[in-house]
């Protein structure tokens, strides 16, 4: 899924196409990936989620701020990029992400608990 909301929001943001979703899309992706990364620490030097964070900010700017006069939107007459559309996307997609992180951090959180040794010993 993560990979479909990144491919695809990336496209469409690319084409300037349905930004508002795409945005969302993105950035709830890129939230997802720095979810991921945040043990880590904040530098994407040491494996962080700096970079995600920073994508996914973008992104989500894009979504509130729009496409600009070279995009298929304009060329389109915003048929799909509609004012109420911007805060339905990011709520619908922070509402998601939201879900999938925390299902992540549950079973992140039993399987360090369950304690399961390795299968060979050193």
């Amino acid at each position: 899924m993560a990979g479909l909301s990144e491919a695809g929001g990336g496209t469409l943001l690319a084409l300037g196409l349905a930004t508002p979703a795409a945005g969302a899309a993105a950035a709830g992706a890129m939230t997802g990936a720095a979810a991921v990364h945040a043990p880590n620490g904040f530098f994407a030097a040491g494996g962080g989620y700096e970079y995600a964070a920073s994508l996914a900010l973008t992104a989500a700017g894009l979504a509130v701020t729009g496409p600009g006069r070279i995009s298929l939107d304009h060329a389109f007459g915003h048929t799909v990029n509609r004012g109420w559309m911007v805060p339905a996307a990011l709520a619908v997609t922070g509402a998601a992400t939201a879900v999938v992180i925390g299902l992540r951090n549950r079973r992140v959180r039993e399987a360090s608990e369950s304690g399961q040794e390795t299968l060979f010993d050193e």
